[in-house]
């Protein structure tokens, strides 16, 4: 299989333009309503299915270019992988190298390994938001493709997107099925492709066990923006000693800096400002919640499932519980990346939460209701959430 004949500046064009034209027309239809209806409508998956074989396509035929970043260096690397398993060194990720060396046995072309990638990048993402928000798939996912990491870990930090897509149908199995085998099954595969998909494993397990209401991990988001501008240096060095990443001499010493402004030093505010949307909906959805529960008299929400899916109601027990896990788990992760925010290799540690974001977000529109308009708040959010990614884009610091 052959990349598409298309220029490479191509795709980033069609990628923002496209995705956002989407966003701002779906976004102004339920602008239009100051109801809730729109949400209470269940839609047919099937848009949202399309939407997504056309961009694992699109992005998965790319040509190996350096306008896609490290897509370079896998391609280079794939060529230059012996068809022989026995050369696959267990001791590192595993996975992938085995994914890689299976596609170098199997003859395939660089552009057939890099769209499989693609494929699971997308496709594990699209598993999660059709368990998750089965209502309204087509919208959550927009959420998704809108979001200003999207292209960057699809064309550059492929490994990385990857298994953190496989986070998200793990999660999906594991706080909504509460399957803890296929689920943990997922976890394990992810972190044999990138072992940096510890740290939201970890939050996974604190959020379900531990610290089961987001109130503390609220606290400890707040806490660590002062932790950073006071220490975020030290701080820095002890987390990459861990080694999450196995570029970390590269990305302290500022000698990956050569795809653009995305892993800039310096605490990034821009950043910072973007992880606050999801931060402010957690706040805002347990801000309604402690109102509710003084209005009922103790109960804060339905204890048993209602039938009633969309915004309808605040909200019921099975719900406010998936929606607790996913704001302690990007809390957790967001936290660690705030601290770690003024190394230039910071980007990598911000997807470890930015890949639960939209989730986050179109999670609160979907399915909790916070407004009485909240098909108008929805669609601003949809809108201004798009908007986000295309100033990031223009201004050249994607």
């Amino acid at each position: 299989m052959t990349s598409l004949p298309l220029d490479p500046q191509i795709f980033a064009i069609v990628n923002f333009w496209g995705i956002s034209i989407f966003c701002i027309i779906l976004g102004l239809k339920y602008i239009s309503s100051d109801t809730c209806d729109n949400l209470l409508q269940k839609k047919s998956p099937a848009f949202a299915i399309v939407f997504c074989l056309i961009w694992v396509l699109f992005l998965g035929l790319r040509p190996p270019h350096y306008l896609f970043g490290d897509t370079v260096n896998y391609a280079r690397t794939y060529l230059a992988t012996s068809p022989e398993f026995g050369d696959v060194d267990f001791h590192k990720e595993w996975l992938f190298a085995l994914y890689r060396t299976w596609c170098r046995s199997m003859g395939f072309s660089v552009n057939t390994f890099l769209l499989w990638i693609e494929a699971g990048y997308i496709g594990f993402m699209l598993v999660s938001f059709k368990k998750f928000l089965w209502e309204d798939t087509w919208f959550a996912v927009l959420f998704f493709f809108s979001a200003f990491s999207f292209y960057v870990y699809g064309v550059n930090g492929i490994r990385n997107g990857l298994a953190c897509s496989i986070c998200l149908a793990a999660f999906a199995l594991i706080i909504k099925d509460k399957n803890y085998l296929i689920g943990g099954g997922l976890l394990f595969a992810a972190f044999s492709i990138h072992k940096s998909t510890l740290l939201p494993i970890a939050a996974l397990f604190t959020a379900l066990f531990v610290i089961k209401k987001p109130k503390l991990a609220l606290l400890f988001w707040l806490t660590s923006i002062p932790v950073s501008l006071v220490a975020g240096g030290p701080i820095s060095n002890f987390f990459m000693s861990l080694g999450f990443d196995d570029r970390t001499e590269a990305y302290l010493s500022g000698d990956n800096m050569k795809y653009g402004n995305f892993s800039n030093t310096g605490f990034r505010w821009d950043f910072l400002l973007y992880s606050a949307m999801p931060v402010w909906l957690i706040w805002e959805a347990q801000k309604k919640i402690e109102k509710k529960r003084v209005e009922m008299g103790g109960v804060c929400y339905e204890e048993e499932e209602t039938g009633v899916y969309g915004a309808g109601i605040l909200a019921d027990a099975q719900s406010m519980r998936i929606f607790n896990v996913l704001s302690t788990i990007y809390l957790l992760t967001n936290s660690f990346w705030v601290m770690v925010a003024k190394a230039s290799f910071s980007n990598r540690f911000a997807y470890l939460s930015w890949f639960v974001y939209p989730l986050i977000i179109a999670y609160a529109v979907v399915r909790l209701h916070l407004w009485d308009d909240q098909d108008r708040k929805a669609g601003w959010i949809l809108i201004g959430h798009a908007a986000f990614t295309m100033f990031m884009y223009l201004s050249g610091k994607i």
